[in-house]
């Protein structure tokens, strides 16, 4: 797993950076493959909306002043790397300022994948998870227009797949001054859990059988029976009692998914705790 923690913080000390070094910390102690990325140390440009918004990084998915600004370099970080730390302080509810033109320049260069002809393409941000920190001087109310603010990018971008397994946004940080020691703590947490999720098998076919039984398939070659007859039972799932609607089950990540509106991740499956 390579992780790229990305701070939008100015500063390299103080109680925003005191997260991007926690979070290296907590990686190098999980021996996980990570690099810090400190977009105040860049000099990139803002976006110049060439050809009225129309240039190369719609269509070729790079920046034409990026070879020189290194935001060409800095995308193919991106896209090598299998998970993401975004930490930033608050500023006027808001992403800082580092971060947000980062974000318009990779979200212009990735979310255009998947428009019109595109749609063969795949974004940087594609099958990859978020924790997203954000940091907030006074106490804490502009952490929620931080987060939405980082929610759209992300998600314009390629990374609005949750809940399906290894994608969208694995966690919403909200820090201040009276909570930073414990949210430091959760922050290492999140990052192991999200490490746990990723090396999880994926399931590859999931096939219908008889008296309710699911016969799956993993990518790591695990082959599994599950007896899903006591979930009929249930309320949530008693439209699946109809064999018709129960064989269209279909692999969505981690979970076995029935439309509309129905699924079950597999670890769940495994334990029961939705009986």
């Amino acid at each position: 797993m390579k992780l790229l923690i990305i701070s939008g913080t100015p500063k390299t000390y103080g109680l925003t950076y005191s997260f991007v070094e926690k979070a290296k910390e907590t990686a190098d102690g999980l021996g996980i493959e990570s690099e810090v990325i400190n977009l105040s140390k860049m000099n990139l440009t803002k976006c110049r909306m060439c050809d009225g918004g129309w240039g190369v990084c719609f269509y070729e998915h790079y920046c034409i002043f990026g070879d020189k600004d290194g935001f060409n370099d800095l995308q193919k970080k991106v896209e090598k790397a299998d998970a993401f730390v975004f930490i930033t302080p608050v500023y006027w509810g808001e992403m800082s300022e580092e971060l947000k033109l980062f974000m318009d320049k990779l979200r212009r260069c990735q979310a255009t994948k998947q428009w019109g002809n595109h749609r063969d393409s795949v974004s940087f941000f594609k099958d990859k998870p978020s924790i997203i920190v954000a940091a907030a001087g006074g106490g804490g109310g502009g952490c929620p227009g931080a987060f939405s603010h980082m929610e759209r990018a992300i998600g314009a971008a390629g990374g609005d797949n949750w809940p399906k397994e290894h994608a969208g946004f694995f966690d919403f940080i909200a820090v201040n001054r009276w909570n930073k020691d414990y949210k430091r703590v959760a922050l290492a947490e999140a990052i192991k859990c999200m490490a746990d999720f990723y090396k999880r098998p994926r399931l590859k076919t999931v096939t219908p059988q008889a008296e309710y039984k699911l016969y799956v398939t993993f990518d790591n070659g695990e082959e599994k029976t599950y007896d899903f007859k006591p979930y009929v039972e249930t309320k949530h799932y008693a439209k699946l009692k109809d064999t018709e609607h129960f064989n269209k089950a279909q692999i969505s990540g981690t979970k076995i998914e029935w439309w509309p509106l129905m699924d079950i991740d597999i670890i769940d499956l495994e334990s029961g705790c939705w009986l």
